[in-house]
């Protein structure tokens, strides 16, 4: 399982912010491979797997949005019930507490990519081999 870097890019909580994030990455040649947002208050932190970082971060600082870089594992799960429940299985055998997760799954792909995010990604890329 591959350690991957993160964005974690804190938006308004208004409409046009995130269309607003994705338009200038897309100008950029960035693609958004996995991403998440959940509802907030006036802020949102949104959760970015992109296909370049730097430039990436360019772009956060180009619109004035606060960023934070930090490393998750990525790992991909055969879409098929029980896949899911071993990765995170042998994760919680090793004493590694997952602190958040999200996923995303290509179109005709008959794999998911899974984002977990855990304190130490290095020691989780080990266990769920």
């Amino acid at each position: 399982m591959p350690v991957v870097k993160q964005l974690t890019v804190t938006l308004d909580n208004r409409p046009g912010a995130l269309a607003e994030l994705c338009s200038e990455l897309a100008k950029v040649a960035v693609n958004i491979q996995a991403i998440q947002a959940s509802e907030a208050g006036a802020l949102s932190p949104v959760r970015l797997i992109v296909s370049q970082v730097e430039p990436a971060k360019r772009v956060c600082d180009y619109l004035r949005l606060k960023w934070a870089e930090n490393e998750v594992v990525a790992v991909r799960v055969g879409d098929r019930p029980g896949a899911l429940g071993r990765v995170t299985r042998k994760l919680a055998e090793k004493g590694i507490n997952i602190e958040y997760l999200y996923g995303t799954i290509e179109r005709g792909s008959r794999q998911a990519l899974i984002v977990i995010g855990v304190k130490n990604a290095e020691a989780a890329a080990r266990v769920a081999k």
